[in-house]
């Protein structure tokens, strides 16, 4: 059975009913680990753990071990679980096939929870792994959740820790840290630490959260269109320093730029930023980034932005085809950038 839906999964690990398989994958991790958690609390109902429980990982994979694991009675309990945190393409393929022929059809004694982490370069692989999944059991794919659904999470979090995010914050803290949500609460627990109780604001975000590229990338687009050269090359320093490759920070920076296009557009359109970044086929949490892109558009005109995304295509062609020093075609792209701004 594939769930859709995380609530109508939530709701059914809350329920006495239970698959004998379950395919828990997706670009959250977090997400992933904690429903194993919940099904493995359910499979063995909290009595006979160490005898009942089994857990297997990809590079330690011996098939023949987990066949037998999951075959097996249980002992003095009604019902074993066995899980896999699998990586399916470090399986080769008569071992992938053989694993998808045990998970079609487990005994009704066994609970296996598989766990995929890191989805394979091939979708048929996957297609494969939820065919054979969705034959015995339930598969979830459990990605980026709702803007709100990961606000409230994250005010819940900050309140079990004595502390009170505004929504506010929370979106400020989305901003620097992406929408994964291991990041996040690794970084609030930090904030949270720091902070020690009371109203978390941005100043405290800002002072302990280590920021993704994408945030760093993004000061870097806001220093060079506030006219900032010292900061923009303050920033390139610390990417750089952070061992961040140039080729990536030009990716994003394009990345932001092409949002800026994107959000002049709809602003000239008259399209609401809710609208144009359900059109443009953004997620629905990542809906700020047009309605940021909208606002800040403002303080360029077309051909501006035309010419920028031009030369960040020039300077990522050069990148990979030329022996130019990195960090100098970054530099000089930066400087360009300010250059088509006006702003020096």
């Amino acid at each position: 059975m594939k769930y859709t839906l995380e609530s109508d999964f939530s709701k059914h690990v809350k329920r006495e009913e239970q698959h004998r398989v379950y395919l828990l994958y997706g670009s959250q991790p977090y997400l992933i680990s904690l429903y194993e958690k919940l099904l493995v609390k359910k499979a063995l109902d909290g009595s006979f753990d160490s005898f009942n429980l089994h857990r297997f990982e990809t590079s330690e994979l011996d098939m023949q071990a987990f066949y037998d694991a999951v075959e097996s009675l249980p002992f003095l309990s009604g019902g074993r679980c066995v899980t896999l945190d699998l990586e399916p393409d470090k399986l080769d393929s008569s071992t992938f096939d053989e694993l998808c022929t045990v998970l079609s059809d487990p005994p009704q004694t066994t609970c296996v929870v598989v766990a995929v982490k890191h989805p394979p370069s091939k979708k048929e692989r996957l297609a494969k792994l939820v065919k054979a999944c969705d034959k015995a059991g339930g598969v979830i794919e459990l990605g980026a959740r709702r803007n709100s659904d990961t606000l409230r999470f994250l005010r819940d979090r900050a309140q079990k820790n004595g502390c009170e995010l505004s929504s506010e914050v929370g979106s400020y803290l989305i901003e620097r840290c992406t929408d994964d949500m291991m990041t996040l609460a690794t970084e609030l627990d930090k904030v949270c630490a720091y902070v020690g109780s009371g109203g978390i604001s941005r100043e405290d975000v800002d002072a302990v959260v280590t920021a993704v590229i994408q945030a760093r990338v993004y000061d870097l687009s806001k220093a060079i269109s506030r006219g900032s050269f010292s900061r923009a090359m303050e920033l390139i320093d610390q990417l750089l320093y952070l061992r961040e490759p140039a080729a990536k920070v030009l990716t994003v920076l394009a990345g932001g730029f092409t949002d800026l296009y994107r959000g002049f557009a709809a602003r000239q359109a008259g399209v609401p930023a809710a609208q144009a970044a359900a059109d443009l086929g953004y997620a629905k949490n990542r809906a700020f980034v047009v309605r940021n892109a909208m606002s800040d558009s403002g303080d360029y005109s077309a051909p501006q932005l035309g010419q920028m995304l031009d030369l960040l295509a020039r300077a990522d062609l050069r990148l990979k085809s030329t022996g130019a020093n990195d960090r100098v075609i970054l530099e000089q792209t930066v400087t360009q950038l300010f250059l088509i701004t006006g702003r020096r």
